[in-house]
């Protein structure tokens, strides 16, 4: 089991570095910043959302090891051969550490202020990202001096010579967002992660058995949170505080029995056991976030070393 962590620019950008810093020592895979051009989550401000590339290029420079993610990086933001490029560049810099994660978009509001097409149809959008990508692979993997034409339904270039070939070889890993079937189709077929938003268990296993999944590694993030505590009692109050402190924001949950079925809960021997029964699923990342750095300290010491490398027993989900 691999850690991604969220990070959270409304704390500040002199926090927002520290929080990369402090991960990038304790041990996290990953840092992942959410792509937006407006305030999805109420009304707007003059401060947020900031451009996430901007921002993920300059904590690229102030990290030395964890990769670079988003949740997503919305694919219609910017033309792809573009965004391939920017990728591209970015994987330079940092030395192969980018994660090109991505997903097809949902928030109307923003496409309309910005003047940007939006296919309504949600299978639609999804068919456009999965154009998008293979443009990306074939621009990543056919690098100048070669040049690329590219004729899809949505997306085009002509003899484009593209540069700079990703530092990775042959590309950046692709994880491609979302829970649904159309979105699992495009996982199956040019993808190298799936990142899971409310999949359950059994919808895992399902899409797991499928003849058709892919025999190629695959990383399958799951995204979650990690409430810790000496004894149960004290983790449960945590939650509980948790649950009362973010009433009605989105993606949270509403009451104190839904944070324990979906998230990770107990003393370290718990979350451990917790964390060995999710990864028998088939997971294989979980992407986490905090609301206290000592939160995050505190699961880097003693739970993402141990789950690296101690065999744990897992308990039963559900």
């Amino acid at each position: 089991m691999r850690f991604g962590l969220l990070l959270h620019p409304e704390r500040g950008i002199d926090a927002l570095f520290e929080e990369a810093r402090a991960a990038d020592r304790q041990g996290y895979d990953s840092i992942w910043l959410s792509d937006h051009l407006m305030e999805w989550r109420g009304n707007p401000g003059p401060k947020l959302p900031l451009d996430s590339l901007t921002v993920m290029t300059a904590l690229g420079t102030v990290t030395t090891r964890t990769r670079l993610a988003w949740a997503m990086l919305n694919l219609n933001f910017r033309t792809p051969a573009v965004l391939a490029k920017m990728l591209a560049t970015l994987d330079q810099i940092t030395h192969g550490r980018v994660i090109c994660t991505v997903g097809a978009g949902w928030f109307k509001d923003e496409y309309d202020a910005y003047n940007l097409p939006y296919l309504d149809n949600h299978d639609e959008r999804i068919a456009q990202a999965r154009e998008a990508i293979l443009l990306m692979k074939e621009l990543w993997t056919h690098p100048a001096p070669e040049r690329v034409t590219f004729e899809g339904r949505y997306l085009s270039v002509t003899n484009l010579a593209f540069t700079p070939k990703p530092y990775q070889a042959p590309h950046p890993p692709i994880w491609f967002g979302g829970d649904s079937e159309a979105t699992q189709a495009v996982v199956r077929e040019v993808a190298d992660g799936w990142v899971m938003l409310r999949t359950t268990p059994k919808a895992v296993a399902a899409a797991l058995a499928r003849p058709d999944w892919p025999r190629r590694p695959m990383t399958l993030v799951k995204n979650s949170r990690i409430v810790i505590g000496d004894a149960r009692e004290e983790a449960l109050e945590t939650a509980g505080r948790l649950v009362e402190q973010y009433q009605g924001a989105q993606a949270m949950p509403a009451t104190v029995e839904e944070f324990l079925d979906r998230f990770i809960v107990g003393t370290r021997e718990e979350c451990l056991r917790q964390i060995a029964a999710i990864e028998s699923t088939g997971i294989n990342y979980l992407r986490l976030a905090f609301e206290e750095a000592a939160h995050q300290e505190q699961v880097a010491q003693d739970l993402i070393q141990v789950a690296r490398f101690e065999p744990i027993h897992a308990e039963p989900l559900g």
